[in-house]
């Protein structure tokens, strides 16, 4: 992703649509947790319970080179 570290510390600061940029830059790895879970999970459940803790733990995220 381009300007990563713009687009992360904008979503830091609370800019709703540079959090929608991560969320989708990271969509293949929620897909990735779905497709391994059980089948007695509710996977739409998931997918909600993975993207509100992406969001929550945003703060926490740094740039690895």
């Amino acid at each position: 992703m381009e300007n990563f570290e713009r687009v992360l510390n904008n979503a830091k600061s609370g800019d709703g649509q540079a959090m929608e940029i991560l969320i989708l830059e990271y969509m293949p790895l929620i897909n990735s947790i779905l497709s391994k879970a059980g089948k007695r999970i509710d996977k739409e459940d998931l997918r909600q319970y993975l993207i509100i803790k992406f969001i929550e733990n945003t703060k926490k995220f740094k740039k690895i080179d």
